[in-house]
C-alpha cells in the first residue's frame, strides 16, 4: 500500500477528512485512482461530469505533501508528485482550497492552474491586478447588449442603495426570492447541460462549472436580500451569460434557453426599479 493510499485507509477509519491536508490526501488519492465522484465530492466540481483527470496519466504516481498554509477561508498545501509521465523529475506544485460552510474543498480549477504552470508562490497581489485588467479586457471586447444594459441596472441600483432607507426591504426581499428562483433555475439547467455533454472540451467544462457557482453563491446572497444583492446579482447574471457566449456549439440549444432566462431576470429588475420609483 502507498502512502498516499495507507493515509486515506487512516482517514476513512476516523471521522473523514477535515483539515486542509486531509482534504487534500483524499481528493488526490480520488484523482491518482480515477474517481470521479471522490474527486468531485472534495473539491469545486459542481459535478463529476466535470472531471477531466487535469488531463494527465496519473498511473503510478506518487503524491506527497509539504507546507500548509491556512488564510481565513483559503488554504494552500504544498504538494510534490513523483512519476507523471514525461517528467523526469518530481514536480512541486500546490494544492489550493477554499471553505465552504464548515468544510474546507480543493479549489479544482486553481488547483489545475497551478499544476499546469508550476510553483505559482508569487505576489497575490499582482495576480489580482492581472485578473482585473483581463476581465476589463473582456468586457472591452463583448457586444452583448443585454448583458451590458443589466450592467449598467447593478449600478444604477448601487447608487440607490445608499439613500434607501428600510421601509423598501420588504420589497427588496419579494423581488429577492423571485431572483433567487430565476437564478436556481439556471444554475440547474447548467447542471443538466454539463452532464449531457460529457465529451465537451476542458475550456467549456470549466466554464460551465464556474458559472454554477457564481449563480449559487449570489443566490445565496438573496436569502437576505436587500439593494446591494440586487445591484450584485444584475453583474453576475450579465457575467455569467458573456462567459457561456463562449461554449462550444453543441451547447446552441441551451443558449437560446440561457438566453431567455436573462431576459427574464431584466425583466424582474425593471420591474422593481419601476416600483422603486413610484414608491
Amino acid at each position: 500500500m502507498t502512502l498516499l493510499a495507507a493515509s486515506v485507509a487512516l482517514l476513512a477509519g476516523c471521522s473523514g477528512p477535515e483539515s486542509p491536508q486531509e482534504v487534500s490526501e483524499v481528493f488526490w488519492q480520488a484523482v491518482v485512482e480515477g474517481d470521479a465522484g471522490d474527486a468531485s465530492d472534495y473539491s469545486t466540481l459542481v459535478d463529476e461530469a466535470a472531471f477531466d483527470s487535469f488531463g494527465e496519466n496519473w498511473k503510478n504516481v506518487q503524491v506527497a505533501w509539504g507546507r500548509v498554509v491556512i488564510d481565513e477561508q483559503v488554504a494552500r498545501v504544498t504538494t510534490t508528485l513523483s512519476g507523471l509521465e514525461g517528467r523526469d523529475e518530481a514536480v512541486e506544485t500546490v494544492t489550493y482550497l477554499v471553505r465552504q460552510g464548515d468544510e474546507w474543498l480543493v479549489d479544482y480549477y486553481r488547483t489545475g492552474d497551478a499544476l499546469e504552470d508550476g510553483p505559482v508562490w508569487g505576489s497575490l497581489v499582482g495576480q489580482l491586478e492581472k485578473l482585473g485588467e483581463d476581465l476589463k479586457a473582456r468586457w472591452a471586447q463583448q457586444s452583448d447588449e443585454l448583458a451590458q444594459e443589466l450592467q449598467l441596472m447593478g449600478q444604477e441600483l448601487q447608487q440607490q442603495a445608499a439613500q434607501m432607507s428600510n421601509e423598501f426591504s420588504g420589497l427588496a426581499e419579494e423581488y429577492g426570492e423571485q431572483l433567487g428562483q430565476q437564478m436556481e433555475a439556471w444554475s440547474q439547467s447548467l447542471r443538466e447541460a454539463l452532464k449531457a455533454n460529457p465529451s465537451a472540451s476542458s475550456k467549456d467544462r470549466r466554464t460551465l462549472n464556474e458559472a454554477v457557482t457564481q449563480l449559487e453563491a449570489q443566490q445565496q446572497k438573496l436569502e437576505e436580500a436587500d439593494l446591494q444583492a440586487l445591484a450584485e446579482s444584475t453583474v453576475v447574471a450579465a457575467k455569467t451569460q458573456l462567459q457561456l457566449g463562449e461554449l462550444g456549439e453543441e451547447f446552441a440549444a441551451y443558449k437560446a434557453e440561457w438566453q431567455q432566462r436573462l431576459a427574464e431576470i431584466e425583466s424582474e429588475i425593471e420591474r422593481f426599479m419601476q416600483q422603486l420609483k413610484e414608491e
